[in-house]
């Protein structure tokens, strides 16, 4: 069963990453965060608005999604970080459904097969 996604201004998730409202964001390693979600359907939606003709995940990528929650760390130097897991209960955090990297790949466009003559 899925947690309702909570409103994005009573998270953190403006102080990690300025959003008020849900939205995908990409990873440094190449993951795809879609931030504000728990539902792998309303991630799916996310990722395909945010990347119209790119890469864009079906259903069995869905099935790969890692869903997370995290909150704010309060930083105390520059370089510290500044989300840190969370429970889905605890105040101000928000939910990250992850499509990682290394899932991605056979969601990519395949080049098409050459007909032998």
């Amino acid at each position: 069963m899925f947690l309702p996604p909570p409103d994005l201004s009573s998270t953190d998730a403006y102080a990690c990453f300025g959003l008020h409202a849900p939205a995908v964001l990409t990873a440094a390693d190449g993951a795809v965060l879609a931030v504000g979600a728990t539902r792998p359907a309303a991630a799916l939606d996310l990722i395909r608005a945010a990347a119209p003709g790119g890469l864009v995940p079906d259903r069995a990528d869905a099935a790969m999604f890692r869903l997370r929650w995290f909150a704010y760390t309060h930083p105390a130097a520059p370089g510290d970080p500044v989300t840190r897991p969370a429970c889905p209960t605890e105040d101000g955090a928000f939910p990250v459904l992850i499509w990682r990297a290394v899932d991605q790949p056979a969601a990519r466009p395949h080049p098409p097969l050459a007909v032998a003559a």
